[in-house]
């Protein structure tokens, strides 16, 4: 194995993926690339095609496809990796993202439709990084969130974000709109459920990917995500709440980021985090 030059990746050499698919590789190509994954496409010799998947913890998407069952996964195996970071092949399907041309709001809101029923019933004891079904799991996601954007703050590595925008995030975490968003209707959320993560076969059936930090919480969040993703406005399809709590996550994951998962890249989140922040405190409710 080798180790990216950039990122705690480790990577599978050419001749240990000639050994996994039985066949030379005569293509790897990097299709995708951040700090805590890279996906490659892999052409064999005996013509096979696969993605190549490495992540970098937090994920959970290697056990998520050891024990879900659902017509809208594509196939997909583990490889033994270097720790810390985890391997997957994964099967290349022939589809588009559904986010190629575009889509109207009643299409979006069919498509989102069907991708939430698809989720509900899917077989498995799934996993999930988080949990926020209910006003007390909530509030205790959120405090450990505001707490670590506190300490960022009171240690000088932020500087765009502030105490008064922290304190304003709180009581929009505790606000009416938030929780009856909390309360609306829970499953299992993908998380990530932008038009990029859909393909759609020629079929017209869907395949979800990126399963890497599912949650269980309101299942509106992922129509919420599609419509974002497909620069629709979601409120046409859920409860500003929900649109005020899928921010909130989003700020949520960006410090965990700073804090664990990638402290090189504080500056970027500091910034990001400030600019989500406006956003969302300016929603209207």
């Amino acid at each position: 194995m080798e180790k990216h030059p950039q990122f705690d990746l480790w990577l599978h050499d050419d001749r240990e993926l000639a050994e996994a698919l039985g066949s030379p590789l005569t293509e790897r190509t990097t299709i995708h690339l951040w700090q805590l994954s890279l996906v490659q496409r892999l052409r064999t010799a005996a013509g096979g095609h696969w993605i190549y998947k490495v992540q970098a913890p937090p994920t959970v998407e290697p056990e998520f496809y050891r024990v879900a069952r659902s017509p809208l996964l594509v196939s997909a195996r583990p490889l033994s990796g270097g720790n810390p970071s985890v391997a997957l092949l994964l099967e290349e399907v022939d589809g588009r993202s559904l986010g190629e041309g575009a889509m109207s709001a009643q299409e979006a809101r069919e498509a989102a439709a069907s991708l939430l029923r698809g989720i509900a019933a899917i077989q498995g004891d799934l996993p999930a990084r988080a949990d926020i079904r209910g006003p007390e799991r909530w509030n205790d996601r959120m405090e450990g969130a505001l707490g670590g954007l506190a300490d960022l703050v009171a240690q000088g590595v932020f500087h765009t974000v502030t105490p008064e925008l922290i304190s304003r995030l709180g009581a929009l975490a505790r606000s009416p709109s938030v929780l009856d968003a909390v309360r609306s209707p829970a499953g299992y959320v993908h998380s990530d459920l932008k038009a990029e993560n859909v393909l759609v076969l020629r079929d017209g059936t869907h395949r979800v990917l990126d399963w890497q930090r599912p949650i269980r919480g309101p299942v509106a969040l992922d129509a919420a995500t599609l419509f974002i993703s497909l620069g629709l406005d979601p409120t046409a399809v859920v409860p500003p709440g929900i649109v005020q709590l899928y921010h909130l996550l989003l700020i949520a994951w960006f410090t965990e980021s700073a804090q664990r998962w990638f402290p090189q890249g504080r500056p970027h989140y500091d910034r990001m985090i400030a600019t989500i922040a406006q956003r969302v405190l300016a929603l209207k409710a």
